[in-house]
């Protein structure tokens, strides 16, 4: 792949690397390839974070090798590279979003608005329109997209929405390396 065509990976964290539960699932990945930390959210908020060993180093290994221009597209947004330190990941820059109205304008939204354009959405579209080709991974995609839409993108983009418990599985990092070849 020349340098030109390699993609973005836009990743989100809670959901995607960041497991949303207590207890891991042994059934996606064994116990003993689970870390736990914390990270540091806005006004110095801790955060539990839950991670599969395997993700991480999938992740640094995409990055090594040139694969992919990871970029964070988290609602943690430039907190993100505090979920990266934690987990002794490389620097990635982080995709700005002017649509992203807060944290407590999020959540509010969210509830009361479920017709309103996702905030992460017009970020993606700008990229596509640059003619990137763009790997997605984002829990909440599988509520928020249209997946007719989704389909229209292929094969210039690939969206991937794990379960928000397990984060991505091992079927997830198999279907982003076939594609990332």
């Amino acid at each position: 792949m020349s340098a030109g065509t390699k993609p973005v990976w836009l990743l989100d964290i809670d959901g995607v690397i960041n497991a949303i539960t207590k207890k891991p699932d042994p059934s996606v990945w064994p116990r003993d390839q689970w870390v736990r930390t914390t990270a540091f959210s806005g006004d110095d908020i801790e955060w539990p974070i839950l991670a599969a060993t395997p993700v991480l180093d999938f992740l640094r290994r995409v990055h090594e090798k040139g694969r992919a221009e990871i970029w964070w597209h988290s609602t943690w947004q430039h907190y993100s590279v505090n979920v990266g330190k934690a987990l002794d990941l490389p620097e990635w820059p982080v995709l700005d979003c002017p649509e992203f109205a807060g944290q407590e304008t999020f959540i509010a939204t969210a509830l009361v608005e479920r017709e309103r354009v996702w905030w992460k959405f017009p970020a993606v579209q700008r990229l596509l329109a640059q003619g990137k080709r763009l790997l997605w991974t984002d829990d909440d995609a599988k509520f928020q997209l249209d997946f007719r839409k989704k389909r229209e993108w292929e094969p210039q983009a690939l969206v991937v929405a794990p379960h928000e418990t397990t984060g991505l599985a091992p079927r997830h990092l198999r279907h982003i390396d076939r594609w990332l070849a």
